[in-house]
Formats: structure tokens, C-alpha cells, sequence
């Protein structure tokens, strides 16, 4: 059976440890389960400046790009050479994640981006649509339709290449917990962000 390693990068306000990374990694793991052709190990880390976090209890902002790639690029470095990589991140991480690979000569397979930041809220004029058009690889979004770091009015306006593909989640934002008029729970949304990215590892194993 093929090993295949998601690396799964956390978001610039809380670590791996956090309910959000929890959730989606034990979801993926529980929903491959079942999958004959590989087994999938979903490796979660802390950044540099988290760690510290973690270990003095006081908050800091994230380390700058370099460092957080350079931290990204070694969890890739640590694999084995046969196993099939995937990376991801949510938010902050999946920047990274992106970058990450334009770092790296390791071939990774493709990238999932959970709440792809594509502008600070409130600033779409400052948008980081720069790093999605240098992505050659296959690339997943998966978005709330409210997302403040990039609502779905203005990402469907914006010009992609067929490599990358945005699913939108119902009335989520950032944390990709929908509105409750929605019908959609939170729980709910997250199973079906999760199905979707084993979809997309499924096409690319």
C-alpha cells in the first residue's frame, strides 16, 4: 500500500493543537480509512514562533515568511524519498504551504489551501493573487462564501489558471463555520471540506 504524508500547516493565530486542526486531521485520517490504494498519515507542527508561544505563555506575531518556509520545507525534507507528499495549510499556512513548494526540489503532488488568504480583510487592493498565479501544481481552496480574507463575490471575479479549484462552502467564513440560517452546522461544513480534499488526493495519488 503507498504511503502518502499531508503536512498540514496551522493558521497565523492558533497551533496545531488547536480544535480546528484537531478536527479536520482526525477527519481525515477517519474518512481514508477505508481507501485501498494508500494509507494517509496527516502530519501537523507548530512554527517556530508558536513554539515560543507555547512554551512562555506569552503571544507573538508570526515569524516572517523566509523562516516560516524554511520550518514548512523541513517537515517536507524529513520524509521518505517513496513517499507521495501533499501539503497544506489553513490561512497563514497555506501561504506558506504555496511558497513551500516553490522552495523545495522535492516533488510534491499538489496543495490545499483551508481559507486561502487573498487579501487582509478590508484591503482587496492588497491581494496575494502574486503566489496562486506562480502555482504550477494542482492546487485545492477550499472557502467560505463570507470569508473576510476573500468573499466569494471577489474571488469569482479573479482569473485563474485550470490548475487551481476553489470549493466554496455555504455562507462560512475564515473558520469555515457557516452562518446557522444556513442549516449547515460547523461539524457539517468540516466533513465535507475533508471529503473534498480526499477527493482531491484521490486524483493525484
Amino acid at each position: 500500500m503507498t504511503d502518502v504524508k499531508l503536512i498540514l500547516a496551522h493558521g497565523a493565530g492558533a497551533g496545531s493543537q488547536s480544535e480546528f486542526m484537531q478536527s479536520v486531521c482526525n477527519k481525515l485520517t477517519e474518512f481514508t480509512k477505508s481507501e485501498k490504494n494508500y494509507q494517509l498519515e496527516v502530519i501537523l507542527f507548530d512554527f517556530p514562533y508558536m513554539q515560543q508561544i507555547h512554551t512562555t505563555g506569552k503571544k507573538r506575531p508570526p515569524d516572517k515568511m523566509p523562516k516560516l518556509v524554511e520550518a514548512f520545507k523541513q517537515q517536507v525534507l524529513h520524509l521518505g524519498e517513496d513517499d507521495i507528499v501533499f501539503v497544506a495549510g489553513k490561512s497563514m499556512g497555506a501561504r506558506v504551504a504555496l511558497e513551500t513548494i516553490l522552495a523545495t526540489d522535492r516533488n510534491i503532488r499538489g496543495a490545499i489551501a483551508l481559507g486561502y488568504p487573498f487579501y487582509p480583510p478590508g484591503k482587496p487592493e492588497k491581494h496575494r493573487l502574486e503566489l496562486i498565479s506562480k502555482t504550477t501544481k494542482p492546487c485545492l481552496i477550499v472557502q467560505g462564501e463570507r470569508d473576510t480574507f476573500g468573499n466569494r463575490d471577489w474571488v469569482s471575479q479573479q482569473a485563474f489558471s485550470n490548475n487551481i479549484k476553489v470549493n466554496w462552502l455555504k455562507a462560512a467564513d475564515h473558520s469555515l463555520k457557516p452562518l446557522k440560517s444556513s442549516g449547515v452546522t460547523h461539524e457539517q461544513a468540516l466533513d465535507y471540506a475533508c471529503h473534498t480534499i480526499i477527493e482531491f488526493i484521490n486524483e493525484y495519488v
